[in-house]
């Protein structure tokens, strides 16, 4: 049996060599995004993997039909540049890594929200200046006591949520569906506006879908409680970024702390990119903004997780048909 990974992270392939050796399964490495070119080599492969998600092409499903192939592994949670239609008309089984490292996400998640509460911007700044006074410009604010709102309380959203516990806060959450495993830990509510409406804080760990593209938006932002912040450690596609400039600037939120941004492709993981974005700019350059490079999962477990589990993905479908990560 051999696997054909598509342009693997280069911190994972000690990762892949070690799931190779443990699996007694060859797995060869692409460099390149998988294009309606090098698709044709998995006519020598039984399966593969992919670590961007996206498929520049619409008969690429097919074309990996007709070479035999029964599945499309992605290493990563999202799966929303993955046409699942197509990959249904051709009989491909869809995985993704849902769990490769909550911790990670979850942990960045916490300090991101700590650096906020305590001043961490403004205090810099001024050691720039070397302004060492102690004023209110730098006093900070304690995360006990205060109500944090978790909009998609998956495994990231409850990791976040038990952390956030352990500091003495209140969580709030909304979801249609039962959420036994948040008893005890989320006070569940019964809409998501009454979340908007209590929560100092709002953290976002929810997929992006078409229905909730831009979720985040003036009016949400209206929504929500005068001085709340926003903390978005899931998909820049979530929140309307203008919007969100704007309800900052006029005072309706206090502040923000991205990790994503809605149009990043251009920017994120590239050396001094050439892009053309003023929006960007704008949200980068923002005193009460902080910004960063869609790097909260980037830890070694994550990493190596990452790999490991899409691989184990693609071998489960190609011996048994399907995966409990399936997301077709």
């Amino acid at each position: 049996m051999k696997i054909l990974y598509y342009k693997p992270h280069p911190l994972a392939l000690d990762a892949i060599k070690e799931w190779e050796e443990e699996n007694d399964i060859k797995v060869d490495i692409l460099n390149e995004l998988i294009n309606e070119e090098n698709v044709e080599k998995l006519a020598d492969y039984d399966g593969s993997v992919f670590t961007v998600t996206h498929i520049p092409n619409d008969k690429i499903y097919k074309r990996l039909a007709e070479l035999n192939q029964k599945q499309i592994s992605v290493t990563s949670v999202g799966f929303e540049k993955i046409d699942l239609d197509k990959a249904n008309d051709a009989g491909l089984v869809v995985t993704n890594v849902p769990d490769y490292s909550p911790e990670s996400i979850a942990e960045f998640t916490i300090m991101m929200i700590l650096k906020i509460l305590k001043r961490d911007k403004q205090i810099r700044l001024n050691l720039e200046k070397k302004d060492f006074r102690q004023n209110d410009t730098i006093i900070g604010e304690t995360l006990k006591g205060k109500t944090v709102g978790i909009y998609g309380l998956g495994r990231i959203g409850l990791h976040v949520a038990k952390l956030v516990k352990a500091f003495g806060a209140n969580i709030i959450s909304y979801s249609p569906r039962e959420k036994p495993q948040a008893e005890g830990i989320v006070d569940m509510l019964d809409s998501q506006d009454e979340v908007l409406a209590k929560a100092d804080i709002i953290s976002i760990h929810s997929a992006l879908t078409a229905d909730n593209f831009h979720f985040f938006n003036k009016e949400t932002f209206e929504k929500m409680k005068d001085g709340a912040i926003l903390v978005n450690c899931a998909r820049g596609g979530l929140v309307d970024t203008r919007d969100l400039i704007d309800a900052i600037d006029n005072g309706r939120l206090a502040y923000a702390a991205l990790d994503v941004y809605e149009k990043e492709g251009p920017i994120v993981n590239r050396n001094n990119p050439d892009y053309d974005d003023p929006l960007f700019d704008e949200m980068l350059n923002h005193p009460k903004i902080d910004f960063y490079q869609h790097i909260s999962y980037f830890t070694t477990e994550a990493i190596n997780n990452q790999a490991k589990f899409a691989l184990n993905s693609a071998l489960e479908v190609i011996r048994t048909g399907d995966s409990k990560n399936r997301v077709n």
